[in-house]
């Protein structure tokens, strides 16, 4: 099926409650207490989602950190390391950074200009959000590097803040701009306050075309001009008669 942005959810939760809800067309903040059902529904959304399109890889579905599922249990990093290297590295199926970056090779002159860009506006703005930790991060060729204080780093000497926010922003930046559906769970967790308020508006940038469901406990994710975006869980489901 060919993308469509969601205008109207409507569907169930746990069988008890309807849900039924008018959709942003850029930008949606699910609220809601804990056990609301937020993020039963961020899962029914996905599957939905998924359902409305052919290529799945204009869905992207980022869990919260505590939810993250190790892609390999025999190696010693943990989830979200693991998640952010396949992102980064992974050249077998795609997309990643570095899949990404070996495409610029067969791309016509015009197209290896704009990718390049792409790329260096990405560095720039994680190198923006790392000059507080005295961080920033390389990409050349087939490499990628976190340097500080003149030393390259391992990805792992990341703290959790650093490796969601870079994972969450190289997870939309791969979308390369395409109509997608994107969905967060509770993104803020592990993210510095002044971190959470720049989000929205990074990922929006990124990708001005995709459709964005957020679901989150933090004011800071929408303090910086989104409350208008806000849907609140008390207000879009009813028991079921």
């Amino acid at each position: 099926m060919s993308y469509s942005k969601f205008t109207t959810i409507r569907g169930t939760l746990w069988n008890k409650y309807n849900v039924h809800f008018n959709a942003n067309e850029d930008v949606n903040i699910i609220v809601g207490i804990n056990g609301s059902g937020k993020t039963t529904l961020l899962n029914e959304l996905y599957k939905l989602a998924l359902e409305n399109l052919e290529d799945k890889n204009q869905v992207i579905y980022v869990p919260s950190i505590d939810n993250l599922a190790m892609r390999d249990k025999r190696k010693v990093s943990n989830a979200l390391t693991q998640d952010l290297e396949f992102y980064m590295f992974d050249m077998k199926t795609g997309p990643s950074m570095m899949y990404h970056r070996m495409a610029m090779i067969d791309a016509p002159a015009e197209k290896q200009t704009e990718m390049k860009a792409r790329i260096e506006d990405f560095c720039s703005i994680i190198n923006g959000l790392f000059q507080e930790t005295k961080k920033h991060i390389e990409i050349e060729g087939n490499k990628f590097n976190i340097v500080s204080d003149g030393q390259i780093l391992p990805i792992d000497a990341l703290s959790s803040g650093e490796k969601q926010i870079l994972l969450i922003m190289l997870r939309v930046f791969l979308l390369d701009g395409k109509e997608s559906y994107v969905l967060l769970d509770e993104p803020e967790n592990s993210l510095d306050i002044s971190w959470q308020y720049k989000l929205i508006d990074t990922l929006v940038k990124f990708n001005p075309n995709a459709q964005f469901f957020i679901t989150t406990h933090s004011p800071s994710i929408f303090g910086a001009g989104w409350g208008d975006k806000i849907i609140y869980m008390e207000d879009v489901i009813t028991p079921i008669k």
